[in-house]
């Protein structure tokens, strides 16, 4: 795949009926944009009858095709589905509007030289139907955590077996997750790229912000709150370690189903006031929340890559993170600390560990390191050697 220069991405879910999302897909762009490549993102949509009742459509995507800027030109094509829920209704569905989109896309922009797909489902199925209309070649890049929790259905696999088939490249975000899907689908060849640091961790206003002994020691954790993210556990670990010590405090960041369950749990630990929940946050506030804090937390079940680690590190923090799969390589003995998942004694005892050391490390040494290696002109630059 010589001299590509004009890319179209297709994300699996990019600002959708279902949730925002997709953040990480747009850093991509904006890296090879900004390294020279012509990027334009396609991001069909579909939505039921359900999702128009609940109002989880927005009126300005109902039907028709709309073209927005954020940066990286977008397109958009939301399509309703009337069938009733069967196998491979929504993968047929995303292809036929995917489809739909990237004609007029090439009616006005000419054919690119590659389709990136962002996600074997559903992004890759809409890739596949474009290279067997057009001939257009594409390569896919998986960060969907579905493998590592074996929860696709026998015709997903099916799909995913053709759309490994079809692609130049595969691309897993993580050696762990490369390595899995090596042996979930045997034959297959996948790269490892990881993903770049997004726009509000590269400036200065990044850097690490000098923390007083006289304040509270303070742990953060971002992630969106459902079981899979271990908060539950780290809410125990953490009434285990410090509760009643009003000198030390957590804050969790992020929404979803169980933030009650979690609020819940932290008054019966009698951690509740020591306990934070700061809600769904910008990704500027989400750098303001880690330079507030000693250090940072992710206790997850599965993570194919863990983007906020990476922020975390990238503002000078120390982490305490879960061998989950994709963050395991981003830390080491100068960062921070690794520890099994699911295990609420090894996250109590790091979290002691940490409170005790997080001074001895180096923040400027942390975040050389972090944009050494996740800045958007290293990723322009391996994404490169990758494809060409």
């Amino acid at each position: 795949m010589s001299g590509i220069q004009h890319i179209v991405g297709i994300p699996s879910w990019y600002g959708t009926a279902r949730g925002p999302g997709g953040g990480y897909f747009r850093d991509q762009a904006l890296a090879l944009q900004a390294a020279g490549f012509r990027i334009a993102m396609l991001a069909p949509d579909i939505h039921t009858l359900r999702d128009l009742r609940q109002g989880r459509v927005p009126a300005a995507r109902r039907g028709g095709i709309t073209v927005e800027d954020d940066g990286i030109p977008t397109w958009r094509r939301s399509g309703l589905v009337l069938i009733p829920r069967v196998p491979y209704r929504n993968a047929l569905a995303w292809a036929w509007g995917g489809l739909k989109l990237f004609a007029r896309y090439r009616a006005e922009n000419g054919a690119p030289d590659l389709v990136h797909a962002h996600c074997m489902l559903n992004a890759g199925v809409v890739a596949l139907a474009i290279r067997r209309r057009y001939g257009i070649p594409y390569i896919v890049t998986e960060q969907s955590t579905s493998f590592a929790q074996g929860t696709l259905r026998g015709w997903e696999r099916d799909l995913v077996r053709r759309v490994i088939a079809g692609a130049d490249k595969c691309i897993a975000v993580s050696p762990q997750l490369a390595r899995l899907l090596e042996a979930q689908y045997p034959r297959s060849v996948w790269g490892y790229l990881p993903n770049p640091l997004g726009e509000a961790f590269l400036s200065d206003d990044a850097a690490p912000v000098a923390r007083s002994s006289a304040d509270p020691f303070v742990f953060v954790s971002v992630a969106r709150m459902s079981a899979e993210k271990g908060f539950a556990r780290l809410i125990e670990a953490f009434a285990e370690a410090f509760g009643g010590a009003p000198e030390v405090r957590l804050r969790l960041a992020g929404d979803g189903p169980i933030r009650g369950e979690l609020e819940r749990l932290c008054a019966e630990r009698g951690v509740a006031a020591q306990v934070d929940f700061l809600g769904n946050l910008s990704s500027a506030e989400v750098r303001e929340a880690m330079q507030a804090a000693d250090a940072f937390v992710l206790a997850s079940d599965f993570e194919t890559f863990g983007v906020v680690v990476i922020e975390a590190l990238a503002c000078g923090r120390p982490v305490v993170v879960t061998r989950s799969g994709g963050p395991d390589h981003l830390v080491n003995p100068g960062n921070g600390l690794l520890i099994p998942t699911r295990d609420r004694d090894a996250l109590r005892d790091a979290l002691i560990e940490m409170r005790r050391r997080a001074a001895d490390y180096d923040p400027a040494a942390i975040r050389a390191e972090a944009l050494r290696c996740y800045a958007p002109d290293a990723f322009a630059r391996q994404f490169a050697e990758l494809v060409t």
